[in-house]
């Protein structure tokens, strides 16, 4: 799998080559020691019970309503990592209100601690659903809310109720309406698509017909991306869906892997003006060039912190690609990842808190994740050549490529690296970033 640090600036500036192919080979650093830990146990999950949405009517309401809302529903608190969805089989019949003892203790002796009760009118083409939460503990509704929309959207209203629930269990949104942005070959040329969160829903965003790569997303919804259909590739932006494309002008001839600083007024990325590859911030709207490196060195794969405060960057000045950070004035410039032999395309937490990179020791490239204040370092993959991690909108879940068989394709897992699972089977898919 070539990394973005390569293939990036190498097939867009081909005098780079032989600097990398000495990156390659040059002396190891010290320092390497991974902590692999790809089977940590997943924290204790609570266990709710989520019967069928009740909807009186034809069977009819029973194929196009109740079965997608209920699979929804629970494929979504189970994905979540909070929750365990227990045995629809062992849920009582009858009364599905826990306000008495006995009706309470049937729903506990099923499993459950907490029952997801819902409830559907249909009239014409438009559903209201009814959600409440109960502990059965204590025989109390915790959540109590309605729904509406047209009955084509009633997966995304089991998706809105999905989230409250989340949130009232945890604080945190949850991610069931958010979207991954990725570049895609498989209509013949490498544009920008976007899904759903589950890989549902794949949308074509760009139209170049040659090369559009490196997509970045903000919380506001802009997508800054690199567009190669001149003679130098040029950073351009869009909306979330599509609409609204530009190019941001920044003067010098390479322009590659854009982020978008917190504020979307700025963004940093891979330039060069006389054949040196360095990191460069400009402002979103076009104007305001700075440079931010200025070593020999090949600079790649900014990331923007949270907080606006620091960038991390790609760098082989140390001799193989490895991890540094710099203030968005260009100062404080210094190595954060000493793990492994090859590190690269690090994101932020959510919180900045933690980074997720590539990163590789000997064999292929995996998914590692590092504590930021100590150093910590931890190996969530072991199949296949992955690369390109973010981050979900809630900070509970990476989104990565991996290639296997001849193909790469889009995966998720949890922080932990267990419940990994494959989102995309058309084409090849690389270049993931997960936006609310």
């Amino acid at each position: 799998m070539r990394r973005t640090f390569v293939a990036a600036l190498a097939s867009a500036l081909p005098l780079l080559l032989p600097l990398l192919a000495a990156a390659q080979t040059a002396q190891t650093p010290q320092n390497q020691d991974l902590w692999i830990s790809i089977n940590k146990p997943a924290a204790r999950k609570v266990a709710i019970a989520v019967p069928d949405l009740l909807t009186p009517g034809t069977a009819t309401l029973k194929s196009t309503v109740t079965d997608p809302f209920t699979a929804t529903l629970r494929s979504d608190l189970e994905y979540s990592g909070a929750f365990g969805v227990a045995d629809p089989a062992h849920y009582p019949a009858g009364s599905r209100d826990p306000t008495t003892p006995e009706a309470a203790d049937a729903w506990r002796g099923g499993g459950a601690e907490y029952l997801a009760d819902t409830r559907a009118q249909v009239s014409g083409d438009r559903v209201s659903v009814e959600a409440r939460v109960w502990d059965l503990g204590a025989r109390k509704m915790i959540m109590g809310k309605r729904y509406s929309g047209g009955v084509t959207y009633v997966e995304r209203i089991a998706h809105t109720v999905a989230n409250d629930i989340v949130k009232q269990f945890t604080g945190k949104d949850g991610l069931f309406l958010s979207s991954i942005v990725f570049v895609s070959d498989r209509d013949g040329f490498k544009e920008i698509y976007a899904m759903d969160f589950d890989g549902r829903s794949v949308r074509r965003l760009t139209s170049v017909k040659s090369l559009a790569l490196s997509p970045a997303g903000s919380k506001s919804g802009k997508i800054a991306y690199t567009r190669y259909a001149q003679l130098f590739p040029q950073i351009w932006m869009m909306s979330a869906d599509g609409s609204g494309k530009r190019e941001v002008p920044t003067g010098i001839e390479l322009n590659a892997s854009p982020t978008l600083s917190p504020d979307d007024t700025q963004i940093a990325f891979a330039g060069s003006a006389r054949g040196n590859t360095d990191i460069y911030v400009v402002n979103a709207g076009g104007g305001g060039l700075r440079r931010l490196t200025t070593t020999r060195a090949i600079e790649a794969s900014p990331a923007w912190s949270p907080t606006g405060r620091q960038i991390l960057y790609t760098s082989d000045q140390s001799g193989n690609p490895q991890i540094y950070a710099v203030d968005p004035e260009g100062t404080g410039a210094r190595r954060v990842s000493f793990a492994g032999n090859w590190n690269d395309e690090a994101s932020w937490s959510p919180d900045g808190a933690r980074i997720a990179f590539a990163c590789r020791n000997e064999g292929d490239f995996n998914i590692c994740l590092m504590d930021f204040a100590n150093g910590q370092t931890v190996q969530l993959t072991a199949e296949g050549s992955n690369g390109h991690p973010t981050w979900s909108p809630d900070g509970e879940k990476i989104v990565y490529s991996s290639r296997r068989g001849g193909r790469t394709h889009i995966y998720t897992m949890d922080l932990n690296g267990q419940n990994k699972r494959q989102l995309t089977d058309t084409g090849n898919n690389l270049q993931p970033v997960w936006i609310p």
